[in-house]
Protein backbone atom coordinates (compact mmCIF):
# COMPACT_ATOMS: atom_id res chain seq x y z
CA UNK A 1 0.00 0.00 0.00
CA UNK A 2 2.88 2.61 0.88
CA UNK A 3 4.32 2.10 -2.60
CA UNK A 4 1.55 2.36 -4.31
CA UNK A 5 0.63 5.72 -2.56
CA UNK A 6 3.55 6.92 -3.17
CA UNK A 7 3.87 6.31 -6.64
CA UNK A 8 0.45 7.22 -7.63
CA UNK A 9 0.72 10.32 -5.20
CA UNK A 10 4.20 11.23 -7.01
CA UNK A 11 2.50 11.17 -10.02
CA UNK A 12 -0.17 13.48 -8.77
CA UNK A 13 1.84 16.06 -7.22
CA UNK A 14 4.78 16.91 -10.12
CA UNK A 15 3.38 16.31 -13.41
CA UNK A 16 1.48 19.90 -13.24
CA UNK A 17 4.91 21.51 -13.50
CA UNK A 18 5.81 20.14 -16.46
CA UNK A 19 9.10 21.16 -19.21
CA UNK A 20 9.29 22.93 -21.80
CA UNK A 21 10.14 22.91 -25.69
CA UNK A 22 13.06 20.66 -26.70
CA UNK A 23 14.18 23.87 -28.52
CA UNK A 24 13.46 25.53 -25.42
CA UNK A 25 14.57 29.42 -25.26
CA UNK A 26 17.55 30.14 -23.14
CA UNK A 27 16.93 30.86 -19.71
CA UNK A 28 15.87 35.17 -19.33
CA UNK A 29 18.09 37.69 -17.84
CA UNK A 30 17.76 38.19 -13.75
CA UNK A 31 16.43 41.69 -14.95
CA UNK A 32 13.54 40.36 -17.34
CA UNK A 33 10.34 41.42 -15.93
CA UNK A 34 6.92 40.32 -16.82
CA UNK A 35 6.23 37.50 -19.60
CA UNK A 36 9.67 37.79 -20.94
CA UNK A 37 11.03 36.14 -17.45
CA UNK A 38 8.72 32.78 -18.28
CA UNK A 39 10.13 32.76 -21.86
CA UNK A 40 10.86 29.04 -20.80
CA UNK A 41 7.54 28.07 -20.67
CA UNK A 42 6.34 30.00 -23.62
CA UNK A 43 5.62 26.61 -25.58
CA UNK A 44 2.72 25.66 -22.77
CA UNK A 45 0.72 28.45 -21.91
CA UNK A 46 -2.46 28.77 -23.71
CA UNK A 47 -2.47 25.72 -24.07
CA UNK A 48 -5.03 22.42 -22.83
CA UNK A 49 -3.08 19.08 -22.54
CA UNK A 50 -4.32 15.46 -21.85
CA UNK A 51 -1.84 12.84 -20.08
CA UNK A 52 -2.05 9.68 -19.59
CA UNK A 53 -0.04 7.90 -16.32
CA UNK A 54 2.59 5.99 -17.36
CA UNK A 55 2.81 3.49 -13.76
CA UNK A 56 -1.48 3.50 -13.47
CA UNK A 57 -3.63 2.32 -15.85
CA UNK A 58 -7.24 4.65 -16.30
CA UNK A 59 -5.35 7.46 -14.63
CA UNK A 60 -5.96 10.44 -17.32
CA UNK A 61 -5.29 14.35 -16.38
CA UNK A 62 -6.27 17.57 -17.93
CA UNK A 63 -4.05 20.82 -17.63
CA UNK A 64 -4.57 23.94 -18.13
CA UNK A 65 -1.70 26.40 -18.63
CA UNK A 66 -2.58 30.40 -18.18
CA UNK A 67 -0.81 33.45 -17.33
CA UNK A 68 -1.59 34.69 -13.64
CA UNK A 69 -1.20 38.12 -11.93
CA UNK A 70 -1.10 40.25 -15.36
CA UNK A 71 1.99 37.97 -17.07
CA UNK A 72 4.18 38.36 -13.39
CA UNK A 73 3.14 34.35 -13.00
CA UNK A 74 2.16 31.13 -14.12
CA UNK A 75 -0.90 29.53 -13.43
CA UNK A 76 -1.68 25.49 -14.16
CA UNK A 77 -4.95 23.80 -13.18
CA UNK A 78 -5.56 20.21 -13.55
CA UNK A 79 -7.90 17.84 -13.15
CA UNK A 80 -7.93 13.63 -12.75
CA UNK A 81 -10.56 11.23 -14.07
CA UNK A 82 -12.73 14.66 -14.68
CA UNK A 83 -12.45 16.04 -11.95
CA UNK A 84 -12.61 13.19 -9.43
CA UNK A 85 -9.42 14.97 -7.96
CA UNK A 86 -8.02 18.66 -9.08
CA UNK A 87 -4.87 20.96 -8.14
CA UNK A 88 -3.61 24.43 -8.55
CA UNK A 89 -0.15 25.64 -9.03
CA UNK A 90 1.32 29.06 -8.86
CA UNK A 91 4.93 29.83 -10.76
CA UNK A 92 6.79 32.62 -9.84
CA UNK A 93 10.25 33.58 -10.86
CA UNK A 94 12.89 33.99 -8.64
CA UNK A 95 15.03 37.37 -9.53
CA UNK A 96 18.10 36.21 -7.03
CA UNK A 97 18.78 32.53 -7.92
CA UNK A 98 17.07 32.93 -11.66
CA UNK A 99 14.62 29.01 -10.73
CA UNK A 100 10.87 29.43 -10.72
CA UNK A 101 9.60 28.20 -7.70
CA UNK A 102 6.28 27.14 -6.99
CA UNK A 103 2.91 26.46 -4.57
CA UNK A 104 0.81 23.51 -6.00
CA UNK A 105 -2.80 23.16 -3.80
CA UNK A 106 -5.15 20.41 -4.23
CA UNK A 107 -8.11 18.97 -3.43
CA UNK A 108 -6.97 16.06 -1.49
CA UNK A 109 -5.82 17.11 1.37
CA UNK A 110 -2.35 18.45 1.06
CA UNK A 111 0.17 20.62 -1.02
CA UNK A 112 3.33 21.01 -2.16
CA UNK A 113 6.36 23.62 -2.31
CA UNK A 114 9.36 23.61 -4.51
CA UNK A 115 11.80 24.67 -7.20
CA UNK A 116 12.06 24.00 -11.10
CA UNK A 117 15.60 24.73 -12.45
CA UNK A 118 16.05 25.20 -16.00
CA UNK A 119 18.23 22.50 -17.86
CA UNK A 120 19.12 22.04 -21.55
CA UNK A 121 15.81 20.80 -23.03
CA UNK A 122 13.54 21.14 -20.36
CA UNK A 123 13.55 21.60 -15.98
CA UNK A 124 14.13 19.52 -13.01
CA UNK A 125 12.10 19.74 -10.30
CA UNK A 126 12.77 19.46 -6.55
CA UNK A 127 9.52 19.35 -4.68
CA UNK A 128 8.53 18.87 -0.65
CA UNK A 129 5.14 17.60 -0.02
CA UNK A 130 2.52 18.81 2.91
CA UNK A 131 0.30 16.85 4.63
CA UNK A 132 0.76 13.32 2.78
CA UNK A 133 2.01 10.81 5.59
CA UNK A 134 4.04 8.13 2.68
CA UNK A 135 6.15 10.30 1.27
CA UNK A 136 7.54 13.84 1.45
CA UNK A 137 10.06 14.58 -1.37
CA UNK A 138 10.08 13.87 -4.68
CA UNK A 139 12.10 14.57 -7.80
CA UNK A 140 11.38 14.93 -11.48
CA UNK A 141 12.20 15.95 -15.05
CA UNK A 142 9.69 16.76 -17.58
CA UNK A 143 10.88 17.15 -21.18
CA UNK A 144 8.78 18.17 -24.17
CA UNK A 145 10.10 16.06 -27.22
CA UNK A 146 10.50 16.91 -30.70
CA UNK A 147 6.94 14.37 -31.25
CA UNK A 148 5.27 17.19 -29.11
CA UNK A 149 4.49 14.84 -26.26
CA UNK A 150 5.91 16.20 -23.30
CA UNK A 151 7.28 13.43 -20.43
CA UNK A 152 7.35 13.81 -16.63
CA UNK A 153 9.24 11.42 -15.08
CA UNK A 154 9.46 11.09 -10.88
CA UNK A 155 11.68 9.81 -8.12
CA UNK A 156 10.37 9.63 -4.69
CA UNK A 157 13.07 9.76 -1.63
CA UNK A 158 12.70 6.43 -0.18
CA UNK A 159 14.67 5.05 2.98
CA UNK A 160 17.70 7.25 2.23
CA UNK A 161 17.61 6.95 -1.94
CA UNK A 162 15.69 7.71 -4.41
CA UNK A 163 13.33 4.93 -6.22
CA UNK A 164 12.10 5.65 -9.88
CA UNK A 165 8.00 5.86 -9.77
CA UNK A 166 6.44 6.47 -13.28
CA UNK A 167 4.75 9.91 -14.59
CA UNK A 168 2.90 10.86 -17.13
CA UNK A 169 3.14 11.71 -20.93
CA UNK A 170 1.43 14.52 -22.55
CA UNK A 171 -0.31 15.97 -25.81
CA UNK A 172 -1.95 18.89 -26.16
CA UNK A 173 -5.18 18.59 -27.08
CA UNK A 174 -7.99 22.01 -27.42
CA UNK A 175 -10.63 19.95 -26.80
CA UNK A 176 -10.13 18.58 -23.54
CA UNK A 177 -11.63 20.61 -20.38
CA UNK A 178 -10.58 20.70 -16.57
CA UNK A 179 -13.32 19.80 -14.68
CA UNK A 180 -13.21 21.19 -10.74
CA UNK A 181 -14.84 19.40 -7.92
CA UNK A 182 -18.26 21.35 -7.26
CA UNK A 183 -18.57 23.82 -4.47
CA UNK A 184 -21.14 22.81 -2.25
CA UNK A 185 -24.19 24.15 -1.97
CA UNK A 186 -25.39 26.65 1.02
CA UNK A 187 -28.42 23.75 1.71
CA UNK A 188 -25.73 21.42 2.37
CA UNK A 189 -23.01 21.52 5.47
CA UNK A 190 -19.08 20.57 4.55
CA UNK A 191 -18.47 16.68 6.05
CA UNK A 192 -15.25 14.69 4.72
CA UNK A 193 -12.90 12.70 6.65
CA UNK A 194 -9.09 11.99 5.42
CA UNK A 195 -9.12 12.52 1.43
CA UNK A 196 -12.83 11.54 1.28
CA UNK A 197 -15.41 14.55 0.27
CA UNK A 198 -18.91 13.46 1.33
CA UNK A 199 -21.75 15.51 -0.55
CA UNK A 200 -25.61 15.32 -2.37
CA UNK A 201 -26.62 13.63 1.12
CA UNK A 202 -30.08 12.85 1.17
CA UNK A 203 -32.61 10.66 2.94
CA UNK A 204 -36.52 10.51 2.06
CA UNK A 205 -38.40 12.55 4.99
CA UNK A 206 -41.27 10.42 5.79
CA UNK A 207 -43.85 11.47 8.56
CA UNK A 208 -45.07 7.69 10.34
CA UNK A 209 -41.76 4.74 11.28
CA UNK A 210 -40.67 2.70 8.07
CA UNK A 211 -38.05 1.72 6.18
CA UNK A 212 -36.42 4.84 3.92
CA UNK A 213 -33.43 5.12 1.59
CA UNK A 214 -30.98 7.12 1.50
CA UNK A 215 -28.28 8.54 -0.80
CA UNK A 216 -24.76 10.53 -0.98
CA UNK A 217 -21.55 10.82 -3.25
CA UNK A 218 -18.16 10.34 -2.20
CA UNK A 219 -15.26 12.01 -4.14
CA UNK A 220 -11.71 9.90 -3.03
CA UNK A 221 -9.32 13.29 -3.22
CA UNK A 222 -6.47 10.38 -2.78
CA UNK A 223 -5.31 7.75 -5.24
CA UNK A 224 -5.79 4.78 -3.36
CA UNK A 225 -9.36 3.29 -4.08
CA UNK A 226 -11.45 2.82 0.22
CA UNK A 227 -14.31 0.78 0.60
CA UNK A 228 -17.43 2.10 2.72
CA UNK A 229 -17.79 -0.75 5.24
CA UNK A 230 -21.09 0.61 6.93
CA UNK A 231 -23.46 2.94 7.80
CA UNK A 232 -25.03 3.20 11.20
CA UNK A 233 -27.75 6.41 12.47
CA UNK A 234 -29.41 6.33 16.46
CA UNK A 235 -32.83 6.91 14.20
CA UNK A 236 -33.36 3.63 12.63
CA UNK A 237 -32.67 -0.51 13.82
CA UNK A 238 -30.00 -0.32 11.79
CA UNK A 239 -29.06 1.13 8.12
CA UNK A 240 -28.14 -1.72 5.16
CA UNK A 241 -26.38 -1.39 1.85
CA UNK A 242 -28.93 -2.68 -0.73
CA UNK A 243 -28.11 -3.04 -4.45
CA UNK A 244 -31.04 -3.44 -6.74
CA UNK A 245 -30.31 -7.08 -9.15
CA UNK A 246 -32.14 -6.50 -12.00
CA UNK A 247 -30.62 -10.03 -13.84
CA UNK A 248 -30.51 -13.42 -13.24
CA UNK A 249 -33.14 -15.78 -11.85
CA UNK A 250 -34.65 -14.23 -9.07
CA UNK A 251 -34.09 -10.07 -9.74
CA UNK A 252 -34.93 -8.62 -6.51
CA UNK A 253 -32.81 -6.71 -3.70
CA UNK A 254 -29.25 -8.06 -2.78
CA UNK A 255 -27.22 -6.80 1.12
CA UNK A 256 -23.55 -5.58 0.06
CA UNK A 257 -21.10 -5.63 2.70
CA UNK A 258 -19.10 -2.95 1.44
CA UNK A 259 -19.26 -0.63 -1.23
CA UNK A 260 -15.68 0.58 -3.16
CA UNK A 261 -14.48 4.26 -3.63
CA UNK A 262 -12.19 4.18 -6.54
CA UNK A 263 -8.51 5.89 -5.80
CA UNK A 264 -8.48 9.66 -7.54
CA UNK A 265 -12.76 8.42 -8.06
CA UNK A 266 -16.15 8.79 -6.44
CA UNK A 267 -18.98 6.33 -5.55
CA UNK A 268 -22.32 7.89 -6.35
CA UNK A 269 -25.14 6.49 -4.26
CA UNK A 270 -27.25 7.76 -6.56
CA UNK A 271 -31.72 8.08 -6.71
CA UNK A 272 -32.46 5.73 -9.46
CA UNK A 273 -29.36 3.89 -9.52
CA UNK A 274 -29.21 0.38 -8.39
CA UNK A 275 -27.39 1.22 -5.25
CA UNK A 276 -29.34 2.99 -1.78
CA UNK A 277 -28.54 2.31 1.82
CA UNK A 278 -31.62 1.50 3.43
CA UNK A 279 -32.53 3.23 7.01
CA UNK A 280 -34.62 -0.35 8.67
CA UNK A 281 -37.43 0.74 10.88
CA UNK A 282 -36.36 4.85 10.58
CA UNK A 283 -38.19 6.97 12.94
CA UNK A 284 -38.28 10.23 12.00
CA UNK A 285 -39.20 11.58 15.55
CA UNK A 286 -35.37 11.50 15.49
CA UNK A 287 -35.03 13.34 12.92
CA UNK A 288 -33.82 17.89 14.05
CA UNK A 289 -34.17 20.48 12.11
CA UNK A 290 -34.87 18.96 8.55
CA UNK A 291 -31.86 16.36 8.94
CA UNK A 292 -30.99 12.86 10.66
CA UNK A 293 -27.15 12.69 11.79
CA UNK A 294 -25.42 8.96 9.76
CA UNK A 295 -22.28 7.34 11.18
CA UNK A 296 -20.25 6.49 7.96
CA UNK A 297 -17.11 3.96 8.70
CA UNK A 298 -14.43 3.65 5.71
CA UNK A 299 -12.32 1.11 5.37
CA UNK A 300 -9.36 2.98 4.76
CA UNK A 301 -10.05 6.86 6.23
CA UNK A 302 -12.28 6.04 8.97
CA UNK A 303 -15.62 6.88 10.30
CA UNK A 304 -17.51 10.41 10.00
CA UNK A 305 -20.62 11.89 11.24
CA UNK A 306 -22.18 13.63 8.59
CA UNK A 307 -25.90 15.48 8.71
CA UNK A 308 -28.24 14.03 5.80
CA UNK A 309 -31.17 16.50 4.73
CA UNK A 310 -34.62 14.87 4.95
CA UNK A 311 -36.25 16.00 1.25
CA UNK A 312 -40.21 14.56 -0.48
CA UNK A 313 -38.45 13.62 -3.97
CA UNK A 314 -34.95 11.89 -3.86
CA UNK A 315 -34.51 12.42 -7.41
CA UNK A 316 -35.42 15.80 -7.87
CA UNK A 317 -33.31 16.81 -4.65
CA UNK A 318 -30.23 15.03 -6.16
CA UNK A 319 -30.29 17.35 -9.31
CA UNK A 320 -30.62 20.26 -7.49
CA UNK A 321 -27.22 20.33 -6.46
CA UNK A 322 -24.29 22.16 -8.36
CA UNK A 323 -22.87 19.72 -11.25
Amino acid sequence: MHRRLASVLAALTVFIVPAAASAQPAPPPASAAGPAAYAPFAPMIGKTWRGVATAQPGVEDVQRWEWAVGGHAVRVVHSVNAGAYAGETLIFRDRDSGDYVFHYFTTGGFHTTGVMTPVAGGFEVDETVHGAETIERLKSTAMLGTDGVYRVRSSSEQDGGWVEIGGFDYREDPSASVVLPAVQTAMEAPASVGPLELTRRIVRGVDEPQDVAGYLRVRNGSPVADRLVGVACTCADRVELHRIQREGPNPGMAKDEAWLVPGAGQLDVRPGSDLHFMLINYDPARASDGTVRLRLEFAEAGAVEADFILVDDSRAAWERFEP
